[in-house]
């Protein structure tokens, strides 16, 4: 968040109405931009080949596109984690020299576990063609890529180069495949989507080097930090895990679907929790606001101050600074997001009129925005116990929200259909409580986790091969 920290503190400082309006839009575009472009994309492909292939064809194509979307996230998650504390420690230590090397190794690091679960996973259980199966794995591969490069896209200060790269990737996706796909179905629509994906992939990586234009340096502390962050590896992976795995459990209730290539999908189920996540863009985008503005400042002076062995007179105001920062943000939070939240789970028949949505999915859209709402909270818990390098907890919380989902969805499912989404959404709330004790007990003892803990763990951070500032500094503004 280096980099979007940046410019939401420049336009703030402004200390004007455009520049507040300005900063709360770019926070929204980092937030979910990405996420909402992927959907709007996938969508035009759909709505524009629909007069002129099998609707067969099509849903072929949305469930190999859902089930990437899904296990990429879940697979390059961990990897986004235990890089994203590498990159943070480069900029903290004002040494980005290796940011290109590190980028070089997380794609590589990423797409080895990405090919080996595509290719098994397409090859033995899904039933496609052999092109079909190379194509599959291609677009799987492209997506896990795509997602480790956006953790370096939210460090770069430049906002037009963002939406550049995502306008023209998403443009060639929609055109390649609507042209590909009406000579070829399914497998010219994948092959589009792919050509699509490659382009944006690599008008990311053009951007980043611009931004960093240093020379390539093997990263050799990146296997340490593998090491040292195991448990920031598995809490990405358990937290991404445990948002999803309700829909996976869900491909296989009653009323899922399954295709002519042995993939299943629950439109109604998955539809329904989609536009549940729309409701919660607001409250991130506040979030993302509040934590890289005033947030970050009271952060940075209590860091600064330890460093700088100050008075524990001055340490200790600004820990409560950070304390009242943090409960003002969430209450704005609440505030905020719960009305929206609430207001829309109470005119949600009325909307699904407006919409044209259909109406078997209003209860599990009710039960979604309620869980979507707890879910960010558990989001912004997390992301501060990063800033606070505290993977013990975080790790905590996200076997937390997976075990519960998945204990919970599978038990009410058996329950029938009544009872669908409220296994997500009880999970939602139950990981949230867990998570909030474990905030509030971890701020009552900030200085002792900072000198303590953090000061053992400094001890082992030096690399005779990298740069000792880069590596001996664990608490750092990005998480």
């Amino acid at each position: 968040m280096a980099g979007i920290g940046f410019v939401l503190r420049k336009l703030t400082d402004k200390n004007d109405l455009s520049g507040v309006i300005r900063a709360f839009f770019h926070s929204a575009v980092v937030a979910v931009g990405p996420w909402i472009m992927i959907v709007i994309c996938m969508s035009a492909i759909t709505s524009l080949s629909y007069p002129r292939l099998e609707l067969e064809t099509l849903r072929e194509f949305q469930s190999v596109f859902i089930y990437n979307s899904f296990f990429s996230f879940i697979i390059a998650a961990p990897f986004y984690m235990v890089s994203a504390r590498y990159v943070a420690d480069c900029l903290y230590a004002k040494t980005p020299s290796p940011v290109p090397g590190i980028l070089i190794y997380s794609l590589l690091f990423t797409l080895c576990p990405a090919l080996i679960f595509a290719t098994l996973f397409y090859s033995f259980y899904a039933d496609l063609t052999r092109f079909s199966i190379i194509l599959s794995i291609v677009n799987f591969s492209l997506l896990s890529q795509i997602w480790i490069a956006m953790l370096y896209l939210g460090s770069i200060r430049n906002f037009r180069a963002i939406t550049l790269c995502w306008l023209l990737g998403m443009a060639a996706a929609i055109f390649s495949a609507y042209s590909l796909g009406q000579n070829y179905g399914f497998q010219g629509l994948l092959g589009g989507m792919n050509i699509g994906l490659a382009l944006l992939l690599f008008s990311q990586q053009s951007a980043i080097f611009a931004e960093y234009p240093y020379r390539y340096q093997t990263p050799y502390a990146f296997p340490f930090y593998f090491r040292k962050y195991k448990q920031l590896f598995w809490s990405g992976f358990f937290l991404f895990a445990g948002m999803w795995v309700d829909k996976i459990i869900m491909w296989g209730a009653p009323e899922a679907i399954t295709y002519s290539n042995n993939l299943s999908t629950y439109p109604t189920y998955d539809g329904a929790m989609f536009f549940s996540y729309l409701t919660i863009i607001p409250g991130l985008a506040l979030f993302t606001f509040s934590l890289e503005t005033n947030f970050f400042e009271s952060y940075i002076l209590y860091i600064n101050h330890i460093e700088r062995n100050a008075p524990l007179a001055f340490i200790e105001e600004e820990k409560e600074n950070i304390q009242k920062k943090i409960f003002s943000n969430s209450r704005a939070f609440f505030i905020l997001q719960g009305c929206i939240s609430f207001s829309i789970i109470a005119l949600a028949p009325s909307l699904f009129s407006w919409i044209g949505r259909d109406f078997l999915e209003l209860s599990i859209f009710r039960l979604g925005t309620l869980g979507a709402f707890f879910l960010a909270l558990i989001f912004f818990i997390v992301i501060l116990f990063s800033y606070f390098d505290s993977q013990n907890n975080a790790l905590k919380i996200s076997l937390c929200l997976f075990l519960s989902n998945t204990i919970f969805t599978l038990a009410l499912k058996k329950l029938g259909f009544l009872y669908y989404g409220l296994g997500y959404c009880l999970a939602s709330i139950l990981t949230f409580f867990f998570a909030a004790i474990l905030l509030v007990r971890f701020l009552s003892k900030l200085n002792y986790h900072i000198f303590i803990t953090n000061t053992v763990k400094r001890l082992h951070m030096a690399s005779p091969k990298e740069d000792v500032r880069i590596t001996s500094r664990d608490s750092t503004p990005s998480a």
